[in-house]
């Protein structure tokens, strides 16, 4: 039951991914508003997790063409894509990848995927922090050795020693947030990754 649960996680990640291109521009052209399968379409737009307002983004497309949306046909549609979306498999996936989220969840999914966002984002957050305070140790840590005056050696030693004290915090932080992700996923039986 697992493997499926992270098979679907896949999936829902893969068609999120693979329709993250065609969000940027957010547009139709004129022949994919002719042609549109507006079911189809509000699917692969509630499966990437976009809002049920992504609509608008069609209207306003297809209507420099002078061509109609069919919104009952794409709110069908994406009624079924946003629940592969809102799993909470799927909640972990992009808050560790690091990947925002729209708000789209209907409010009859929104508190499992939310909890499983929010607590592996916590931790992607926690750890680019600690990954980013480490480079700038690094870079003064560098600094330092390069500098020919004792004085600038000085001023940079005391820059390093508070950036040492920041990533000890930074560490405390990914710890704790580590914690609190392996209390979620265990105490819902997924596999920690």
């Amino acid at each position: 039951m697992l493997s499926n649960h992270l098979s679907l996680a896949w999936r829902v990640s893969t068609v999120a991914v693979a329709f993250a291109g065609l969000a940027s521009c957010a547009t139709l052209n004129e022949d994919q508003c002719r042609t549109a399968n507006w079911q189809q379409l509000g699917q692969e737009n509630g499966a990437a997790g976009h809002p049920a307002s992504y609509i608008e983004e069609h209207r306003r497309a297809c209507a420099e063409h002078k061509l109609p949306v069919d919104q009952q046909q794409w709110s069908i549609g994406w009624e079924q894509g946003i629940r592969v979306f809102c799993t909470p498999e799927n909640g972990l996936t992009m808050g560790r990848e690091g990947r925002s989220y729209a708000n789209s969840c209907p409010l009859e999914l929104k508190t499992d995927f939310e909890a499983a966002y929010s607590v592996s984002k916590a931790l992607y957050d926690a750890r680019a922090s600690r990954d980013r305070i480490q480079r700038e140790l690094d870079s003064l840590l560098d600094a330092r050795q390069k500098a020919e005056k004792p004085e600038d050696r000085q001023r940079i030693s005391g820059d390093i020693e508070i950036k040492r004290s920041s990533l000890r915090s930074a560490e405390r932080r990914v710890w704790e947030a580590e914690g609190d992700y392996d209390l979620y996923v265990n105490s819902r039986g997924f596999t920690r990754r």
